[in-house]
């Protein structure tokens, strides 16, 4: 990988020169003068509770802490926590800030220097007491000893909370304090010069008789080998190693040095000089308004973890691609192709004519204005040709001033690629009539695909590349037409029917291919006329899209595919969109070129170049954190401890999450399931989860973080209970148990004696009525026995209805019953009797 903020001056070159010629290359450097870096401007729409930023740091969970005039800001990525008095910091104005090795933040304040750590500010002490001194100047040396410089002299950290008094005070104002991690020295820069403190006790003085200016250097720092550089203005001095003196180094600075900035200090040992017209890394790259800074004003800088630059001033700007994407010529226009011309200067060509990218800018190709051109090629004579897909092929021929319509006929419009092959021959690709080759000699273009059968018409072509055998390749609407470097012509389709719009040879021999439908890559390998597909991505698989413009190789090897939604690298998986710098997302067709591992894309808003080898590698699975929960009208915030059991009323809980990922916080994924509710993991939408109404029992809430498509770090939890409702308490369920228990002893013992009044009320009726029935029997008995009965046969006259006794003797009946049963008789005549005996009394009646 190139160094740090060096990869413009250090590629001397651009590897691939277009076939069939061999222009020579400008350096990088000048090609990229004109570019635009991305910065993306954090303010109060990103989140920010303030966008007055003075100063950063890192804390050892990943989260980057921010200095301001209204107070301490901890930034989430997409929101911030606004630290103020209220919540005890001494004062709203923080001009300082450290991160401590053991976790916590060091805040300089007016009214002293707290340590943030667990949920709480506190103070440091000197000699006992609390101390509220303004620490105007703070550091951190190679043991990790904080020191302070107050205008009661320079203090060390002794341990902990409690710091020290060194025993040496400035002869002069204080400017500025730092510290070597080479050296392990400390450093004072005065209005008298810089002193210096060894690791074992010596002191160490240099001034204006060493080569300091002689009004004091309002900076120091100590770079990563070692060497002291020290500025003020537009003087800026350097003091080598071993050296006695410092020798000027004022032609580094653009600018004059910021009054109130801080040399930074990256990752890689340079040193970035904030100047009043952009940052200067001493020795290397420049950021300022002309290459796409938001403002000219730099305060100071700040690299994370990640590797992400941001940048300190008039705002807070965030460098986008670490710095490694740029973006060239004329913003806003399509860009379809790129090619290096004779002079070895980059060609973009446009919907608007091509571009010619130099020192000066873009300059517009006189005879290209207004004409779409899809390709270009520079052939072995110097000829640059330009097809367009809606018109005329253009060219222009080397000398002239202008590019001309190419006289080709009819067949030279509707072209929408163009390759010369290294024995100089042209090739164009026709949308519909196949591919044709340029004959000089005859100078007309010759219809070269034969028909794909017996009565077939000819087919669309596409891209034509060469390979290392000689053999030209070229992708068509029916499959992939080989020429074989014998000159002999060959189908090679895919049962499935793939159209071939985009490939990237391999130097196996097999290819990566695409269509023109979204459905992602396929590497396939020529077969017998066929096309045998040995491998499938699709999105998701080292893809964001399946919707593809182009493939290429770059120089170590690495396969890279423009997609609509911006740039990928199969493997190891690499995402490139907006956030990252690209122009825009929306690539064009076949407008991707590799030179060495520098790459050129273009999109529907510009060109970009992408230095592939400097990219970092996708940083680890995020660790996401729980930053406070909500309930019941609290709020708490970390460290939790233990947090107790929520009552019932209360039991609506909220959480607020966040992971520390700032190179793209967009595309940060969040997943939570609360155990004991729910087991699987579901999506979050945004950093806020509500669980409402609770009910009462123990869980355990979880939470993950993604980027992208990539895996999901490890969660955070968090354990907590939920009171029942008091009716669902033991207590309450045995006071239930018990009053239930109660109650039905008296409901029986109630009724048991209900019972038993019962019982004795109907043991008295029965007595009463059992004795009522004895009387009555007595009567009945009594009155039976004075009934006679009558039983068995009684003999009786058929004719005069007399009765025989047992005496033999025959009895009237009426005279018979009197005798035997206690009945009475009366004597009447019946109506008929009195008809048949007593006829005339009847009729006299």
């Amino acid at each position: 990988m190139l160094p740090r903020g060096s990869w413009p001056a250090l590629l001397c070159a651009l590897l691939a020169a277009p076939a069939g010629g061999s222009p020579a290359s400008l350096p990088l450097t000048e090609v990229l003068k004109g570019g635009r870096k991305a910065y993306t401007l954090v303010g109060t729409d990103e989140g920010l509770a303030s966008g007055a930023v003075v100063c950063m740091a890192q804390d050892t969970q990943g989260f980057l802490w921010m200095g301001s005039e209204n107070g301490l800001m901890r930034y989430e990525g997409a929101s911030s926590r606004l630290y103020g008095t209220e919540d005890g910091l001494p004062s709203a104005m923080v001009g300082r800030l450290l991160a401590d090795p053991d976790g916590g933040i060091w805040a300089a304040t007016l009214r002293g220097l707290v340590l943030f750590r667990d949920g709480a500010f506190r103070p440091i002490e000197v000699e006992g007491k609390p101390y509220l001194g303004n620490p105007g100047h703070l550091a951190l040396d190679r043991r990790g000893r904080v020191w302070i410089h107050t205008a009661d002299g320079l203090l060390r950290q002794k341990a902990g909370l409690v710091f020290e008094r060194v025993g040496w005070r400035a002869p002069a104002a204080v400017y500025d304090l730092a510290t070597g991690s080479v050296t392990g020295r400390v450093y004072v820069a005065s209005q008298a010069g810089i002193h210096g403190i060894e690791e074992d006790g010596r002191h160490l003085d240099w001034g204006p008789a060493e080569g300091l200016p002689p009004e004091g250097p309002m900076t120091v720092v100590e770079d990563g080998q070692g060497r002291l550089w020290a500025g003020s203005g537009r003087t800026l001095a350097r003091l080598d190693r071993g050296a006695a003196r410092f020798a000027p180094a004022s032609e580094h600075l653009p600018a004059p040095i910021s009054p109130n900035g801080h040399a930074y200090v990256d990752r890689d040992g340079t040193v970035w000089m904030p100047t009043q017209n952009g940052a200067q890394q001493l020795g290397g790259e420049r950021l300022d308004a002309a290459h796409g800074l938001p403002f000219r004003w730099v305060r100071g800088l700040f690299r994370d973890r990640e590797g992400s630059l941001w940048v300190m001033g008039t705002g807070l700007a965030h460098l986008k691609g670490h710095g490694r994407i740029v973006t060239l010529g004329a913003g806003g226009e399509v860009v379809w192709a790129m090619l290096r011309d004779a002079q070895g200067r980059m060609l973009e060509a446009t919907d608007n004519g091509v571009l010619r990218i130099g020192p000066e800018g873009a300059v517009p190709l006189p005879g290209t204005e207004g004409w779409r051109i899809k390709g270009l090629a520079l052939d072995a004579e110097g000829t640059l040709w330009m097809v367009n897909t809606r018109g005329p092929t253009l060219w222009l021929r080397r000398g002239a001033a202008a590019a001309v319509q190419a006289p080709l006929g009819e067949a030279g419009t509707g072209c929408n690629s163009v390759h010369v092959d290294p024995s100089g021959q042209v090739w164009l690709g026709h949308i519909h009539k196949g591919l044709l080759r340029w004959d000089p000699r005859a100078r007309r273009l010759v219809q070269e695909v034969p028909p794909a059968g017996p009565g077939a018409q000819t087919t669309a072509a596409f891209e034509i590349h060469g390979d290392a055998q000689g053999r030209l390749w070229v992708g068509t609407d029916t499959g992939l037409l080989l020429r074989e470097a014998s000159g002999a012509w060959r189908f090679h389709r895919e049962p499935s029917g793939l159209r071939v719009r985009g490939m990237a040879i391999l130097p196996d021999g097999t290819a990566w291919v695409h269509g023109d439908e979204p459905k992602g890559l396929a590497r396939v390998r020529l077969a017998d006329g066929g096309l045998e597909v040995l491998e499938r991505r699709t999105r998701g698989q080292g893809l964001s899209s399946n919707m593809l413009y182009a493939v290429r190789l770059d120089g170590a090897g690495h396969v890279w595919v423009a997609t609509d939604k911006g740039l990928d690298r199969l493997d190891p998986p690499l995402h490139l969109g907006r956030p990252e710098g690209l122009a825009s997302e929306d690539c064009s067709v076949s407008a991707l070129r590799a030179e060495g591992q520098v790459l050129w894309v273009g999109t529907s808003a510009g060109l970009s170049a992408v230095d592939a080898a400097a990219l970092p590698e996708p940083p680890p699975p995020p660790q996401a954190h729980i930053l406070q929960v909500a309930f019941g009208g609290r709020r708490l915030e970390p460290p939790f401890g233990a947090l107790g059991a929520i009552p019932s009323d209360q039991a609506s809980v909220a959480f607020r999450v966040a992971a520390p990922a700032y190179a793209n916080p967009q595309a940060l994924r969040f997943q939570v399931r609360l155990l004991g509710l729910e087991a699987a993991w579901r999506d979050l939408d945004g950093r806020q989860v509500h669980f409402p109404a609770l009910p009462g029992r123990s869980y355990r809430f979880e939470v993950r973080a993604a980027l992208g498509t990539g895996p999901f770090g490890p969660p955070a939890t968090l354990a907590f209970k939920v009171l029942p409702p008091w009716w669902r308490t033991g207590w309450a369920y045995g006071a239930a148990f018990a009053a239930g228990c109660g109650l039905l002893y008296g409901v029986v013992l109630l009724r048991l004696r209900a019972l038993a009044r019962s019982k004795a009320a109907l043991e008295a009726l029965v007595a009463a009525r059992t004795r009522e029935l004895s009387e009555r029997n007595q009567e009945l008995s009594e009155a039976l026995g004075n009934v006679k009965q009558l039983s068995g046969l009684l003999p009786i006259c058929a004719h005069c209805k007399k009765i025989r006794d047992d005496q033999g003797y025959w009895n009237q009946l009426e005279l018979y019953l009197s005798q035997h049963a206690e009945v009475g008789f009366s004597h009447g005549i019946c109506p008929e009797c009195a008809s048949l005996h007593y006829p005339a009394f009847r009729k006299k009646g």
